[in-house]
């Protein structure tokens, strides 16, 4: 599936603290004023700033996908990556027992929902998340906290010092290429879930840490062959009969979408752009899409 290009979906997204959070660097820093529990930096053009890792954001959006698809459908669409029963062992396991090596669209067919986006030892992922920078100044600040002991009820560790984001803009991207509809569903109800506060990101959920809110600025949606402009086609739809059957995709694998493109561009593909009142349409499309098909 990663040897041919049928689609791509990208967004262009702004993230703003609603409250402090905090995503804890794994190093120390020279800079003797940091507290030791500070916010992970980097370089950008020669100065030190904080920023919010793309892995970071995957982890929040993959363990998002996979506790949204448990709820729906069970442990069935979504293994555990670590346990016995992973999409990687069960894989393994039935190679064994055909003693031979699975083809790509085995591998496809037989992973679980959460793994035919995010990957697995054996498959892909096919979503990227870009490091998130500051795009305008990022205040933050010092807070204080202890540890206490659940048998005294005293204090068992600190006062430790953390530093946490308290107000600024960060920018950042993600990139879905060759999706099914109901991938653009999952990642659309992740977003709306984090705007509504049930999903948080970082250290210190249970402080009240972690609320973001999450602004679509700019999609770009790119197709293999041209379209009508209201439509928006999942791989299953475009592709042959004989590889639909191949990677288990269904064919009525697409949405319409009630908002034109703020811009259409045709050169090797063909390149719709949307506003966030576009995302916002395909984001509830994809939504029931994704409520109706899983």
């Amino acid at each position: 599936m990663h040897k041919v290009f049928y689609n791509s979906l990208e967004l262009i997204l702004t993230l703003k603290p609603k409250s402090p959070f905090l995503i804890k660097s794994g190093v120390i820093s020279t800079n003797p004023t940091l507290p030791d529990m500070q916010f992970v930096r980097t370089k950008i053009n020669g100065v030190e700033q904080v920023y919010i890792p793309g892995s970071s954001l995957r982890g929040v959006f993959r363990s998002s996908v996979e506790k949204i698809l448990r709820t729906i459908k069970g442990d069935s669409e979504s293994c555990c990556i670590t346990g016995d029963d992973s999409c990687d062992n069960r894989l393994k396991n039935e190679e064994k027992e055909m003693k031979r090596k699975l083809y790509s669209y085995e591998i496809y067919k037989k992973s679980c929902k959460s793994c035919k986006i995010f990957g697995n030892t054996r498959l892909k992922s096919r979503i990227y998340f870009a490091d998130a920078f500051p795009i305008n100044s990022i205040k933050t600040e010092n807070r204080f906290g202890v540890g206490i002991s659940r048998l005294s009820h005293a204090v068992a560790q600190g006062p430790f010092e953390m530093e946490v984001v308290v107000s600024g803009d960060f920018k950042t991207k993600i990139y879905l290429e060759n999706f099914e509809i109901w991938q653009i569903g999952l990642i659309a109800l992740v977003i709306e879930l984090l705007n509504k506060e049930l999903i948080t990101v970082g250290f210190g959920k249970n402080k009240g840490f972690g609320r973001i809110e999450v602004k679509v600025q700019k999609v770009k949606i790119n197709f293999a062959k041209s379209l009508s402009s209201n439509e928006i086609y999942g791989i299953g739809k475009i592709s042959k009969k004989e590889e639909r059957e191949k990677y288990g995709l269904t064919e009525y694998d697409a949405i319409t979408v009630d908002v034109e493109p703020i811009k259409v561009s045709e050169t090797l593909f063909v390149e719709r752009i949307y506003n966030d009142n576009g995302w916002n349409m395909i984001s509830e499309t994809s939504i029931k899409y994704l409520r109706d098909k899983l």
